[in-house]
């Protein structure tokens, strides 16, 4: 990991960069993870990933969600929201009809308890589906 120590706060050099890359408009962002890229491919996946989070995810708009949605099997979508706070999964469940939003309840429920890991990785692959999305145009992740 690429964390430095300077007295007592500590800086993760990878999350950096990936925060400042996200600022710039897609092609700089681009170039720059090209060239990363041509020396260190591990380093421009590393912050390919770090660009997007799943709360991005869930903040888009209803249609973008649903595209997002469309690539998972619903008790996929339902594995990554399981442990969501209650107040963001409440604005969450606003976006879609009554009934979906009760289909994508009980699908959670019926899981049960779940590991941590298992419920990442969901995020990680609903995240990388909506970067691609975003990275062709269908989807705005903001």
């Amino acid at each position: 990991m690429s964390e430095s120590k300077k007295g007592d706060i500590k800086v993760d050099g990878k999350k950096e960069a990936s925060i400042l890359l996200a600022g710039l408009d897609q092609s700089h962002r681009e170039r720059i993870l090209t060239e990363i890229a041509a020396q260190n491919p591990e380093l421009a996946n590393t912050l390919r990933k770090g660009l997007y989070n799943f709360n991005q995810v869930l903040a888009l708009e209803p249609l973008e969600l649903q595209k997002v949605m469309r690539a998972h099997p619903a008790s996929f979508f339902a594995l990554a929201l399981r442990g969501l706070d209650p107040e963001l999964k409440k604005s969450l469940f606003a976006k879609f009809s009554e009934r979906q939003a009760r289909a994508i309840e009980e699908e959670i429920q019926a899981l049960g308890p779940q590991k941590l890991s298992d419920v990442k990785q969901a995020q990680e692959k609903i995240i990388e589906q909506a970067r691609e999305l975003h990275e062709n145009g269908e989807i705005h992740l903001k």
